[in-house]
């Protein structure tokens, strides 16, 4: 009986053990004065059009620092949106656009990490625009974590995929002469993030 006391809280303390230490899910916050996210868009076939957004807030999950566990939570304020041309901006974030005054946010939550045949790293997850949520998939390249100069542990992830606006109900679709679009439909998204552990 004596016996049985003392091995029950045993098995108990190392079943706990087993439970936290082999399994640690380590919180992450984005840094926003180093993490960047920008966007291209073809204008007249001769020039693209270049912004980013100034504002967003983020967190990363990360297991065991097992890559394939990777969790990303983003979100982007639509107001923030910066082309370097106030009139554009304005254009740009009125109805035919990114209607910022109905969709304040753009959201992007990370379902999936895989790695694929060429050993890269596979991101999939739904981008919410303009109330509209499309499951997407792109390359990620991550660095870390590890801890930096600072003492932080920080972890990095850079990511460059292709939208099409059409999908997200962004439908301004004026011609040219020749019958190209004034704006092309495909966006290119370039992701830079940092990320501190809590």
């Amino acid at each position: 009986m004596m016996k049985t006391k003392i091995l029950l809280p045993l098995l108990l303390f190392f079943s706990f053990l087993n439970l936290g230490f082999y399994s640690v899910n380590d919180q992450y916050l984005l840094d926003v004065g180093h993490t960047y996210i920008g966007f291209d868009v073809e204008r007249f076939l001769v020039g693209e059009v270049t912004g980013r957004f100034n504002e967003f807030a983020g967190d990363i999950s990360l297991q065991n620092e097992n890559i394939e566990s990777l969790q990303a939570n983003i979100k982007i304020k639509t107001n923030s949106l910066d082309t370097n041309n106030e009139i554009r901006d304005g254009h740009l974030k009125g109805k035919m656009w990114l209607d910022t005054a109905s969709y304040p946010e753009i959201n992007f939550v990370s379902t999936a990490v895989t790695k694929n045949q060429e050993n890269q790293y596979v991101m999939e997850g739904d981008l919410t625009i303009r109330g509209i949520t499309k499951r997407i998939q792109f390359p990620i390249t991550v660095s870390g974590p590890f801890k930096d100069p600072t003492k932080k542990i920080a972890i990095g992830i850079k990511a460059d995929l292709v939208i099409d606006r059409f999908d997200f109900g962004i439908m301004f679709n004026k011609k040219m002469d020749n019958g190209s679009f004034f704006i092309g439909n495909e966006v290119k998204i370039k992701i830079r993030t940092l990320a501190y552990k809590k």
